[in-house]
């Protein structure tokens, strides 16, 4: 009968603990979660090469989502990072005059569905990207899950 007892002390004092320690985790994930730290990142990034894009092909600023996807992030063109570049994207000294491929910026990690859009642009397949492109007349591309925008000029604002 004692062994009983200690089996069941044993088995509570384990889910309480367990219990108590994942509502931490969950609420500090959640209090985290409000942006997504790669979401101002990718951005700034789209909005980069949309810049690129419509210089080196001649396209007109902003260039249409389907010319962006199919000839620049389907093609896996490198770009190679200047010293603006760099400071624009808030990226560390060290990479600047590296080669960087911008392939997932059209994904947001909060987006529900984000990893079987992930697998399909690994697979080539066509995809719906996370971010609304052109949803007005000042704004580039805006994240409906981390309500970030970035602006035809650049500028990333909160919606």
């Amino acid at each position: 009968m004692t062994s009983w007892r200690v089996i069941v002390v044993g088995a509570l004092i384990f889910l309480v603990t367990f219990c108590l320690a994942t509502e931490r985790l969950w609420l500090r994930w959640q209090g985290e979660s409000i942006v997504n730290p790669s979401c101002p990142y990718n951005l700034k990034a789209l909005w980069l090469v949309a810049r690129l894009c419509s210089v080196k092909d001649k396209v007109p600023f902003p260039p249409p989502l389907p010319f962006l996807q199919r000839f620049w992030m389907d093609s896996g063109r490198e770009v190679l990072l200047t010293p603006d570049m760099r400071k624009f994207l808030d990226l560390p000294a060290s990479s600047e005059g590296t080669d960087m491929d911008f392939r997932g910026i059209l994904l947001c990690a909060r987006d529900p569905d984000y990893l079987l859009k992930m697998a399909q642009m690994t697979q080539g397949l066509p995809y719906q990207p996370s971010y609304r492109w052109l949803p007005d007349a000042r704004t580039l591309t805006e994240c409906p899950y981390c309500r970030l925008a970035i602006s035809l000029d650049g500028k990333l604002t909160t919606r």
